[in-house]
């Protein structure tokens, strides 16, 4: 056991790569290597399709390296189940568009070495400055090399290289290559290229970069390089990884000692084998019995699902349960899941084209998942010729969603929201619950819409108010301000905007402070006039009681002018405050109207109509 955690330790393997998206925003290459004490994995995929919201090359590469990672094997076998797994989670993401990727792994246990290819990811095994062998494209152009009909020289540049007959989440079963065990040397250099370099980079200018390199770092930099030289206009997504073999892990020679004792033990078992044939049956028994039930568990789940209508969680149990007949080779149930896995896909295939609006498509999908229902789900036949059914209905409802969409996109929210009601309602009549959620979303961001325009004008108009109290503030009309001040608060705080409902606050507080401070100078001017006047009636005597006299009724008349002012004053505050009542009301059933009808153009001209009201009280009030 010693001997193998030392791998690591005891041999020097140096890896270097570089990797860009060229012209394009996305790099869909991806690269990732593990190296463990006892065996490392290099994985280079090449993204083949065009899905912005998923990387099929970093979802390839990380489902093998998973599989690595649960059990580090450099078994043939093993390395074929992690481009499977790989595979079928591509297949299985492929709902609306078709994941794929080319894909090369690399297992070496720094000894020797197993790699596995599907696609056309290039590896280059160079030995002692030369090439010592290349991996197999799986294309059009390298079938055609195969046949002797092109030179391989011609194979980098024929218009069928990038024709690929094999590569992963391609539909139906992998075809991948996998190689036998390759005896590494010391000074190998295994070069990962994805088209958009090895398409570029001759083998000659490799060779040349190789010979010019003395580590795997500036190797890499010197095709990319040689790549960028070329100067082309489009440049494509291109990777290149270097794995520099600067000393291999020294097995010890075989004992041979060891050798005949292994001779003499497997004699004792083949004498022993009679006795051991029932515990491998016994465990071959033991797996099939555990294969059964986890068919039946599973093909059980995903009939549950599918009898809820939920295709899309019925695949993976549909999958997990075709994969376990797969195992202990019952074709029967194999077939059955395999194609209810495909029923339910195309039923989750029809959905995403619904929601896109392709509705030919969407149909296909459906008649398919009919065709295989009759014979494998009955159960389903009902939901999938309701679904087929439903699409007329669906589309008519998508064309008005569409054109709400437009309008509200276009600022026309009145009419946005028309149109999502109508589109609400059909979809309701209908039973068209796929529709429903989306188009009660878009109603909401549209009442908001509209609800954010209505506080714009209430704010506007409360501004306004505000503005003329400031003025009448001014001009000491202490009592309009107030009003003008007390009726923007109110607007304020129906629309939420607290900061402004505290600032009208304050300024009625100061507009009050003012007014007190006029009534008390009044009052201390008239107390003064008083005082005045009794002193001058008492240093005229009796010649001046004449003018006492008339002083006497100037301030008698001094005080009625005052207290027909204070009754005047009163009355005009009730007036106000009955005018203010008045437009309470109108403004709350301005309110409900606005509710029932939610058309803010009338509320607007309805607005308007209330400042008039408003300014023309607030005139009658001074005069």
């Amino acid at each position: 056991m010693t001997e193998v955690y030392m791998r690591k330790e005891n041999s020097e393997f140096e890896t270097g790569f570089v990797s860009e998206a060229g012209s394009f925003i996305d790099n869909r290459d991806y690269f990732a290597y593990i190296e463990t004490e006892d065996l490392a994995c290099y994985v280079l995929a090449d993204g083949l399709d065009t899905v912005t919201d998923m990387n099929s090359a970093e979802m390839a590469v990380k489902a093998v390296l998973e599989n690595f990672m649960e059990k580090p094997s450099m078994s043939r076998r093993r390395l074929m189940r992690g481009l499977r797994d790989a595979h079928e989670w591509l297949q299985f993401e492929s709902r609306r568009v078709r994941l794929k990727a080319s894909l090369l792994v690399i297992v070496t246990d720094y000894t020797r070495m197993v790699y596995a290819s599907v696609g056309n990811v290039r590896l280059y095994h160079f030995r002692g400055g030369r090439l010592n062998f290349r991996s197999r494209d799986h294309s059009l152009a390298q079938s055609l090399v195969d046949d002797g009909r092109i030179p391989e020289d011609a194979a980098h540049l024929h218009e069928e290289r990038g024709n690929l007959l094999e590569y992963l989440g391609k539909p139906g079963k992998l075809q991948a290559y996998v190689s036998k065990k390759t005896m590494l040397a010391d000074g190998d250099v295994l070069l990962m290229v994805t088209p958009g370099m090895w398409e570029e980079v001759e083998l000659a200018e490799m060779l040349g970069a190789l010979e010019e390199s003395k580590d795997p770092v500036i190797l890499t930099d010197t095709l990319e390089e040689v790549l960028l030289s070329r100067q082309r206009r489009i440049i494509p997504n291109y990777t290149a990884a270097a794995i520099s073999v600067k000393k291999i892990y020294q097995e010890k020679p075989k004992n041979r000692a060891k050798l005949i004792k292994r001779i003499l033990i497997a004699l004792i078992v083949m004498l022993l084998i009679g006795g051991g044939t029932w515990i491998t049956l016994a465990r071959s028994a033991e797996k099939k019995a555990q294969a059964v039930q986890e068919i039946m568990e599973s093909g059980s789940l995903g009939d549950e699902y599918a009898r809820l209508g939920d295709f899309q969680k019925a695949i993976s149990p549909y999958s997990e349960a075709k994969n376990a007949a797969t195992r202990i080779k019952d074709l029967v149930n194999r077939k059955l899941y395999l194609n209810k896995q495909a029923l339910s896909q195309a039923i989750v295939d029809g959905d995403g084209y619904v929601d896109e609006g392709d509705f030919e498509n969407a149909k296909i999908s459906y008649e398919k998942a009919l065709s295989l229902a009759k014979t494998y789900l009955s159960s389903s036949v009902d939901t999938i010729e309701k679904r087929i059914q439903d699409l007329d209905g669906y589309e008519a409802i998508r064309k008005q969603i569409t054109e709400a969409d437009v309008k509200f996109r276009a600022g026309d929210y009145t009419d946005a929201l028309k149109l999502y009601e109508q589109a609400y309602k059909k979809a309701t009549e209908g039973g068209y619950d796929r529709v429903i959620q989306e188009i009660s979303g878009k109603q909401s961001d549209t009442q908001d819409k509209l609800t954010a325009i209505e506080h714009e004008l209430q704010g506007i108009r409360a501004g306004k108010l505000a503005a003329r109290g400031e003025r009448l503030l001014q001009s000491e009309e202490y009592s309009g301000a107030i009003d003008a001040y007390a009726e923007a608060q109110q607007i304020y705080q129906e629309i939420g905007k607290l900061e402004s409902v505290l600032s009208m606050e304050r300024a009625i507080t100061k507009v009050e402070d003012k007014q007190r401070s006029k009534q008390d100078e009044e009052r201390a001017a008239l107390a003064q006039q008083q005082e005045a006047s009794d002193l001058g009636a008492i240093q005229q005597g009796p010649a001046g009681q004449a003018g006492s006299q008339q002083a006497a009724a100037d301030q008698a008349a001094a005080q009625q002018a005052a207290i027909e002012q204070a009754a005047r004053m009163a009355a005009e505050a009730a007036i106000r405050e009955q005018t203010k009542q008045t437009e309470q009301n109108k403004q709350t059933e301005q309110t409900e109207q606005k509710k029932q009808t939610k058309e803010p153009a009338e509320n607007g001209s309805e607005d308007n109509s209330d400042g008039n009201e408003a300014e023309a009280s607030d005139s009658e009030s001074q005069e």
